[in-house]
């Protein structure tokens, strides 16, 4: 079974993304740079013959729906997901994100009913930074050191009330192991919460052997099927 496409506008752009079953309640949602949902094909299909349907979609400036990222912000990339998330799912949600999306993720459980958030190496951000259009300003803005310490995820995540799997890399030269420590932190109301760090891994290969995917996977399919 594949996921049939749908297409959503968004201001000038047209969201492009796909769906196993349209009013499901799972959402995938990938990072930045050069990524795109193809890379989490495998997977949304292994969740998929586990009975977890999912919807996905690619990100201004990625994928699909291509365009010029530097038109975008963070503060965007919530608002198409979340245009995403009324289009194709249901409450309460099930949210897997990456990198920059699991700020996106952290986010959108402000808006939605969340009853699972699963986190894969999650970058979180300062408020300042959520209105600067990606480019040089915003780099600058999250490069300077210990800028992350002051992000409003922290908070956010002090009021979620459902599970949290955060799955960190081993070796992660991107994210801060003190990111991933604070965001479980934080979460001290939630229902459940655990952290899964991965051996061997790092931010760019999460899953350098097969056995680490399935573990990992069967950790989701545990936490979003009980």
């Amino acid at each position: 079974m594949n996921p049939e496409p749908f297409d959503l506008p968004f201001g000038h752009y047209l969201l492009k993304g796909d769906s196993y079953r349209m009013g499901g309640n799972c959402i995938v949602l990938h990072g930045a740079g050069q990524s795109s949902r193809e890379r989490f094909t495998r997977l949304r299909k292994w969740l998929q013959s586990q009975g977890l349907s999912s919807s996905s979609f690619d990100f201004i400036g990625h994928g699909g729906t291509g365009g010029d990222i530097l038109d975008t912000t963070l503060h965007n990339r919530t608002e198409q997901a979340a245009a995403v998330v009324r289009h194709a799912c249901s409450e309460p949600l099930t949210l897997i994100a990456a990198s920059m999306a699991g700020y996106t993720a952290i986010k959108l459980t402000e808006i939605f009913s969340v009853n699972n958030l699963v986190l894969l190496v999650p970058a979180v951000y300062t408020p300042r930074a959520y209105d600067i259009f990606f480019g040089t300003e915003f780099s600058a803005a999250i490069r300077a050191p210990g800028s992350w310490k002051d992000s409003d995820a922290f908070p956010i995540m002090s009021q979620f009330k459902g599970n949290l799997l955060i799955v960190a890399a081993e070796i992660d030269e991107v994210i801060p192991e003190a990111v991933i420590q604070g965001i479980y932190t934080a979460a001290d109301s939630a229902r459940s919460r655990e952290i899964h760090v991965v051996p061997n891994s790092r931010h760019d290969c999460l899953f350098p052997t097969e056995l680490d995917f399935h573990v990992a996977m069967a950790k989701i399919r545990d936490l979003c099927l009980v």
